[in-house]
């Protein structure tokens, strides 16, 4: 059987897309606008990298950005009144984004483990990883995807004029902040005997709280350019935020490599998974332990 390869470039990417700017006078619709259109930049500027080779580390960006985009969607959604256009864009882009998950799945397990399998697994493996990118292209050149663009664009061109009320950004954002915090917390609360679907839940839940710091920390900021700066408030929150992100997602990482590994007849190492639950419950209590920024106001740059 010929082994499956993959054709990779070297490719420069920006690890959470440019930073966002927001102003305290903006309204919500306003703000969002600002942030799905910093998303859509930069899906659109990786999938151009990734159209022009199978290269991992684009398609793991173009995945970044349609995250943010639903991220913005789902923190902002409900201050706007959740109307139906909103709700459809939101699950138009989910839907889009699954063979995203599935190729990125494929690529952790690949990266982690090929190398290491005899050859008819190794061979199984990349031929999955290979049929996966494939999937990926065609989504990204099909119509629907391209409709998509043309949908969001419109939808934030009119939603200040569609939605029922439009309140300033500065009162939807600690509110949207507090929930996704709050979830955070309660949801790992005991992680250590939570299910790996109840772990993940608090993964995205903290992806969302991550995503919502770097997205209205310069309403908090002075001046709001210092939010993306080390040693800001909102860049040290969203910092520990990533670290249980990052545990959690490795550890998810383990577990969905473990499974297509056995789908291709390798028999996966086991790993002790405490440390990392241990690692993630640390950072949960020690975020219950702190006031966030946008509990206290405007904060000043170190």
């Amino acid at each position: 059987m010929p082994r499956a390869t993959t054709h990779r470039i070297a490719v420069v990417t920006v690890a959470t897309g440019a930073p966002i700017v927001l102003s305290p006078d903006m309204t919500t619709t306003q703000a969002l606008d600002v942030i799905v259109r910093s998303a859509g930049e930069h899906i659109r500027r990786h999938s151009e990298l990734l159209g022009a080779g199978l290269d991992p580390e684009a398609l793991h960006q173009v995945r970044i950005g349609v995250r943010r985009a639903r991220v913005a969607l789902s923190l902002l959604r409900r201050p706007l009144g959740d109307g139906e256009k909103l709700a459809w864009v939101s699950t138009e882009i989910r839907d889009l984004a699954v063979p995203l998950g599935r190729a990125r799945d494929l690529d952790v397990a690949v990266r982690d483990h090929a190398d290491g399998l005899s050859p008819d697994p190794r061979t199984l493996l990349l031929e999955r990883q290979s049929a996966a990118h494939a999937e990926v292209l065609e989504v990204l050149a099909s119509d629907r995807w391209k409709d998509l663009r043309t949908h969001v664009d419109g939808l934030l061109r009119h939603l200040h004029d569609e939605v029922p009320h439009d309140p300033p950004v500065l009162e939807s954002a600690p509110d949207a902040l507090d929930r996704r915090l709050r979830r955070v917390l309660r949801r790992g609360a005991d992680l250590p005997t939570a299910s790996r679907a109840q772990r993940h839940s608090v993964r995205k839940e903290a992806r969302k709280l991550r995503y919502g710091i770097q997205f209205f920390g310069s309403l908090y900021a002075v001046p709001p350019e210092s939010a993306q700066a080390p040693g800001s408030a909102p860049h040290e929150l969203a910092q520990r935020v990533a670290r249980l992100q990052d545990t959690l997602g490795e550890l998810g990482d383990l577990e969905t490599s473990h499974h297509l590994l056995e789908l291709v007849d390798a028999a996966p190492d086991e790993v002790d998974k405490e440390p990392l639950v241990g690692r993630a419950s640390l950072v949960v209590a020690d975020l219950g332990s702190r006031e966030p920024f946008w509990q206290r106001g405007r904060v000043t740059a170190p």
